[in-house]
């Protein structure tokens, strides 16, 4: 048994014309109260799923073997999640096993499929280290299968964003496309062939992934609306897109002759983007100076070192150990001693 230890998107209005100020919300995810059954038969997890489900704001009910699980499933499902135990009891009193092949939760998952095919599963198999050695029928193959306990949150996240996508109205999919067209028009050429339809391909698959144990993707802030966060997911994936690119130009479209057939370019007239030795070793000298006025907050210096090393927050906080408070905390110590209570109205 494994050991058990518990383990945004933008939030800012849409600034296009293709979209609302306010998007429909998701009716299905953040509108209703999401609701679980556990189909579990060991005390000690039964409790830990119950804990983690309520915490997110789950109606759960809960079953200890087979024949219960199949009789509530009838008379309540569909559940935004069904939670099986591998090794799961086909009736009360009847114990496992384990030292023999079981296959009660496979046949409990089975059934379950049978009264609805597009019910979302876990299949809970703790005693396993690895999923390819968990035998199930190909009819379940997308069911996902827990061998770890830190996965069940991020497993359930994976659900509810499968569902948020599953539950788009035909009319939200429109404007997000819409939305999508906009911002892929407007880079130009910076977009290299992408379109409206690969920019909310990129924004569903980056969500997806910020769902992973541990992934980089972009994370659904429940308290924003779903296609809001998809928008806003658009709006940061396309400005990466601009930033990343460099016009280029053959120096011989830019050159031009004047009346006595010589040739000049404007480039010849473009100052150099690249500092000057003097100018890096003021910038040094003024970062040194300002680090130095926090000398007994570390914080705020990991944060500065951050800034100036053209660090983005989310980068900032990850690679530097630091929480959302902390950063914000600093943020602000150091907006108040460089610029003073009356910033605002400078």
């Amino acid at each position: 048994m494994a050991h058990l230890s518990p383990s945004s998107c933008g939030t800012a209005a849409f600034d296009s014309p293709c979209l609302p100020k306010h998007a429909e919300t998701p009716s299905s995810i953040t509108s209703c109260r999401r609701s679980a059954l556990v189909v579990e038969n060991h005390d000690c997890l039964m409790n830990y799923f119950l804990r983690i489900l309520k915490d997110k704001s789950y109606a759960v009910r809960t079953a200890g073997n087979a024949e219960e699980g199949l009789r509530l499933y009838r008379e309540c499902g569909p559940f935004n999640v069904v939670l099986i135990n591998y090794w799961l009891s086909p009736k009360s009193e009847v114990f496992i096993d384990h030292g023999i092949g079981q296959t009660g939760g496979v046949q409990f998952a089975m059934a379950v499929r049978g009264i609805s095919s597009s019910q979302k599963m876990i299949l809970a198999a703790f005693d396993y280290q690895n999923e390819e050695d968990i035998i199930r029928p190909r009819e379940l193959n997308d069911v996902q299968l827990l061998i770890d306990t830190r996965d069940f949150q991020p497993q359930l996240d994976k659900i509810e964003v499968e569902r948020a996508i599953e539950t788009l109205t035909t009319a939200q999919l429109l404007r997000l496309r819409k939305f999508a067209d906009f911002r892929v028009r407007g880079l130009g050429r910076a977009a290299r062939g992408r379109t409206g339809e690969d920019l909310l391909g990129d924004a569903l698959r980056s969500t997806l992934e910020g769902t992973r144990h541990n992934g980089e993707g972009r994370r659904w802030n429940r308290n924003v609306d779903f296609v809001t966060h998809l928008a806003g997911a658009m709006r940061s994936i396309s400005s990466g897109w601009k930033r990343k690119f460099e016009e280029v130009f053959l120096a011989s479209d830019l050159l031009v002759y004047d009346i006595e057939g010589r040739e000049t370019s404007p480039l010849d007239d473009v100052p150099s983007r690249q500092a000057t030795p003097d100018q890096c070793l003021m910038e040094m000298e003024e970062e040194r100076r300002i680090i130095a006025m926090f000398a007994n907050d570390l914080h705020a210096i990991l944060v500065l070192r951050g800034i100036f090393g053209d660090m983005e927050k989310r980068e900032i906080v990850q690679r530097l150990g630091l929480t959302e408070k902390q950063y914000a905390a600093a943020v602000k110590r150091i907006r108040f001693k460089l610029y003073g209570r009356d910033r605002r109205s400078r």
